[in-house]
């Protein structure tokens, strides 16, 4: 099958690109007429909240995939910026912001008027409110779109042609002759994304030209004088902008002048002054000072506002076009052109011819194949692609994608050159994402990263993430006593993409063992195998049977927390319970008493909300030479230890505690009592709802009986192991202790029958075993070490504890 695709702007490119990814197909990619584009003026905007339902699933769509695609973000220039979206409130706003956040945990969130104004907007309409996105930014659109025609123009089944296109010419066949100025060539396909140019192209040629129209674009970039806000979006004002790479303003206005000629570089008077004056009464903490520049262009639209394949003549040619949208095709482009291929080339299942038309109104698909031609495996130049799976053998596969099998994959990288993958269910990198609010923070000390305890001098340290990333000095004039939880988020999604070796939306639902070593299979089918396996499988929420009959709209665990908040604004002065504890607790608290909530309910079964031991004594426990200490007792002793010490992890961060106190009386000063009560000792038996509303806990004390009637249960009972997907043959193999746990060497190394020189490791289940850096942070690389000198069978990382002045 011969494709031509006319239009190299960002659109155009990534089409042919994906295009030229299946076998049998020959692209031919037109660049059009030269100079200046949309694409080359283009703020290269990238978030996942859109108006437009289809729209906003592009943005979230290719959103993921530049996060999860290895080298993909350096390679378009992404920076992030964070994301403000203003407008008025609409039924299904709420839902709609939940789609991103549901596809991006812990990104997105619905704000009121108030929470702008604290964030520096004035001026705004009564009832406006704003969607911020935090995994949101810019690309470099012109620079992806480079890298991408280069690797097309080397590709063995790809040309670039340079030149604007003379003539289209329908055929009475189906396809589609194409005429530019070095000849005349017939396409099976011909794709016109040409931008605000199509209009033109398709018109000059006789053919119909709607739904599309051109509009102009003009932006200014300013420098900038104050604290920069995020990328932002205003619809009450027709303003935008977003922040620049070396610190300036970009600045937009909408033009509403349609019709301009494609090209139009034509500047428009006084409508940077008009977008300086909005920006001065919306943001007047900003001094815009000069202008460094003035980008003007043109753009194509269309209605709806969706980059998607039009036919041009139904059903009868191959002719498509693949432009318009809301103007710029940056943020849905990477999406909308893997959607388009396989809508022009179909499944990997499709056999035959299959043609149905698709319209702007109705979003159908479209199938174009020729008989016996099949997408296979391909290695892109931007990571993978969805393609008919494949069985990949590998030595060693780990099982999550966290912080225990990071730091495997990272010391494994630079001693040995065997193949590594790790398998996560996850669409992105993320680390407990959805209860990463401000102000939270980590229980470990940043020396304790990844890999620094066993070889400091390693590229993914924390330090060199600090420098490679700018934010050293920042982060160090914060003095901040413990590290935000969220930068430790973002440490690990930087080690991740460094990396490159985890597949993400890979639910694992079976693993096997065969005479090869081990199978691993995503929804029923096998998609690699390996010599070993490593479990970092981690941890999900506790939700006890107490509340498994509430509303869900009423009770939910903690985990939820963020995206219901939107919900709860009008019942913020009802009273609301948070159940458990510990450090997930306590920071549901802060978060809701940050909230403006007035009313909190916090119980806890243990006598009293304990804090972590952080004495030099209590921090022994977190040595290698104590865990080394723990492998020569019994099983019972070493499992009495561990409990009586448990409190020097398992509790709540004395700085939490300080904050929630302080914020308490604060609140006392306000409202002339406590926003939040502290009800230790009191265990949850029972729930039920109130024909009121109201949600009735029932709780058994070291006294008597009490019951407390609230509006809204957040449980954060704990966490518990999640399981391996062995199937039964393998499950019957592990040897299991008295309490139904996997048996763990001092290596970490499972035992089980019939190995055949193939190891299990298993990371965070071994907690009477290994003491309390089983499931911790402390000692990542330490573990990971002993993992790889087991693994290999000789020292590779010498773990040295010696100069200890405790004897155990």
């Amino acid at each position: 099958m011969r494709v031509c695709v006319i239009g190299a702007g960002i659109a155009g490119t990534l089409l042919a690109w994906r295009l030229g990814a299946y076998p049998g197909v020959e692209v031919d990619l037109v660049t059009g007429v030269p100079g200046p584009d949309a694409t080359a003026a283009s703020g290269g905007g990238v978030r996942g909240f859109e108006t437009h339902p289809e729209q906003r699933r592009l943005a979230v769509e290719s959103l993921a995939e530049l996060f999860e695609t290895p080298g993909l973000l350096d390679r378009a220039g992404y920076t992030e910026t964070g994301s403000t979206y203003l407008l008025a409130p609409w039924a299904g706003l709420a839902d709609a912001v939940a789609e991103v956040e549901h596809a991006h945990p812990g990104s997105a969130e619905l704000v009121d008027g108030g929470t702008l104004y604290r964030l520096g907007w004035r001026g705004l309409p009564d009832g406006t409110v704003g969607v911020l996105e935090k995994r949101a930014g810019f690309i470099r659109p012109d620079q992806l779109r480079t890298l991408v025609l280069d690797q097309l123009a080397r590709g063995r089944r790809s040309r670039v042609v340079s030149g604007p296109v003379l003539g289209l010419v329908p055929r009475s066949d189906g396809s589609v002759s194409c005429r530019v100025p070095h000849g005349d060539d017939r396409y099976d396909v011909v794709v016109v994304a040409a931008g605000p140019w199509t209009p033109g192209l398709l018109a000059g040629n006789a053919l119909p030209a709607e739904p599309y129209r051109t509009k102009a674009i003009q932006v200014a970039v300013h420098q900038v004088a104050g604290a920069l806000p995020t990328m932002f979006v205003d619809e009450t004002s027709d303003l935008y902008g977003r922040p620049t790479a070396d610190g300036g303003l970009l600045l937009g206005v909408d033009t509403h002048r349609w019709s301009v000629p494609p090209g139009s570089s034509e500047p428009i008077p006084d409508l940077t002054a008009r977008a300086v004056r909005i920006a001065g009464e919306r943001l007047p903490h900003l001094r815009l000072l000069e202008t460094a520049h003035t980008v003007t262009n043109a753009d194509c639209y269309a209605d709806p506002p969706v980059l998607t394949l039009w036919s041009v003549l139904g059903s009868t040619h191959r002719l498509f076009t693949f432009t318009g949208g809301s103007g710029g095709s940056v943020k849905t482009a990477l999406a909308a052109s893997r959607t388009a291929a396989s809508d022009l080339l179909g499944p990997s299942t499709t056999g035959g011819i299959s043609r149905t038309t698709t319209s702007r109104t109705e979003n159908k698909r479209m199938t174009i194949m020729e008989p016996g031609t099949q997408p296979a495996s391909t290695e892109p130049m931007l990571g993978p692609d969805t393609t008919t799976p494949s069985v990949t053998r590998y030595h060693t596969v780990g099982i999550g994608a966290g912080p225990s099998n990071l730091s495997l994959a990272a010391l494994y990288k630079n001693v040995t050159t065997e193949k590594l993958a790790l398998f996560d269910s996850r669409p992105v990198a993320g680390w407990h994402t959805p209860l990463l609010y401000p102000g939270v923070r980590m229980q470990t000390g940043w020396m304790k990263d990844l890999v620094s305890l066993v070889d400091p001098r390693h590229e993914l340290s924390f330090l060199n993430y600090l420098v490679t990333s700018g934010r050293l000095y920042a982060l160090i004039n914060s003095q901040f006593d413990a590290l935000p939880r969220i930068e430790y988020e973002r440490y690990l999604a930087w080690a991740t993409e460094r990396l490159g070796v985890v597949q993400f939306s890979s639910r694992i639902d079976r693993i096997s063992v065969t005479d090869d070593g081990f199978e691993i299979c995503v929804d029923g089918e096998p998609v690699a195998t390996s010599e070993h396996l490593v479990l970092g499988l981690g941890t999900r929420p506790v939700w006890p049977e107490y509340v498994r009959n509430l509303p869900g709209s009423q009770a939910f665990i903690a985990d939820e927390l963020g995206v219901r908040l939107p919900d709860l604004e009008a019942t913020k002065a009802d009273p609301i319970a948070v159940v458990g504890g510990g450090q997930t607790g306590l920071e549901c608290v802060l978060r809701l008493l940050g909230s403006g909530f007035t009313d909190i309910r916090w119980l806890g079964r243990n006598q009293w909300f304990r804090s972590i031991d952080d004495s030099p004594m209590a921090n022994e426990l977190y040595r290698p030479s104590h865990i080394e200490y723990l492998q020569g007792l019994n099983r019972g002793k070493r499992r009495e230890m561990i409990v009586d010490s448990r409190y020097s992890g398992d509790a709540i961060t004395p700085g939490g505690l300080r904050a929630l106190y302080q914020g308490n009386y604060d609140g006392l000063l306000t409202l002339g009592r406590f926003p939040v009560t502290l009800l230790p000792g009191r265990d949850v038996t029972s729930s039920e709802l109130l024909p009121d509303g109201l949600l009735r806990l029932r709780c058994s004390t070291t006294s008597a009986p009490e019951e407390h009637d609230v509006r809204t249960v957040v449980v954060a009972a704990g966490r518990e192991h999640v399981r391996a997907p062995f199937d039964d043959d393998l499950r019957d193999r592990i040897d299991y202790d008295d309490d139904g746990e996997m048996l763990v060497e001092p290596d970490y190394s499972v035992r089980w029958k019939g190995m055949n020189g193939h190891r299990i490791y298993s990371f965070n289940a071994s907690r009477y075993s290994h003491g309390l850096t089983n499931a911790g942070l402390t000692q990542l690389p330490v573990r990971a070490a002993m993992v790889l000198n087991s693994m290999f069978d000789r020292e590779i990382y010498p773990i040295s504890d010696e100069l200890c002045a405790v004897q155990w």
